[in-house]
């Protein structure tokens, strides 16, 4: 969006176009479609143009590597768990808070989930984190922690 908005703007500035022929231009270019220019380019024009076919390729390149980092890294698995767990806390009310999963909390975690209990976990070790959601059972009767 950054890149359309610059793109439009700075063919209104540097060309004197009209808001539409300057979007449509720079969709075009950027889009590395290749039509032919909406109106003659001066030599301002065409600079810009070089530079905006850099900057929109560039950053259409910048997404692509960064949403392939985050899919193989599996940090969009990670980045939607802690996003559902935010949510879910948003609308917990009158509940317990359980700071650490260990030995005695995953007792006192499981006898409060037996009873129907709200309840939030805290804990700092990834690997606890994934055993009481696991043990509670979150995941296979498809409620939420």
């Amino acid at each position: 969006m950054t890149v359309l908005a610059g793109g439009t703007a700075g063919y209104m500035v540097i060309e004197g176009w009209n808001a539409w022929d300057a979007f449509y231009m720079t969709v075009t270019t950027v889009a590395t479609v290749g039509f032919q220019e909406v109106h003659p380019l001066s030599l301002g024009g065409q600079v810009f143009t070089v530079l905006l076919i850099f900057s929109g390729v560039g950053t259409a390149f910048y997404t692509v590597t960064l949403l392939a980092t985050i899919i193989v890294e599996g940090g969009l698995h990670q980045r939607f768990e802690k996003r559902r767990a935010a949510r879910m806390l948003e609308h917990i009310t009158d509940h317990f808070i359980l700071c650490g999963y260990g030995r005695i909390g995953s007792i006192i975690a499981a006898e409060l989930h037996q009873q129907g209990v709200p309840l939030a976990v805290v804990e700092r070790d990834p690997a606890r984190v994934r055993q009481a959601i696991d043990r509670a059972g979150w995941r296979s009767s498809g409620r939420e922690p």
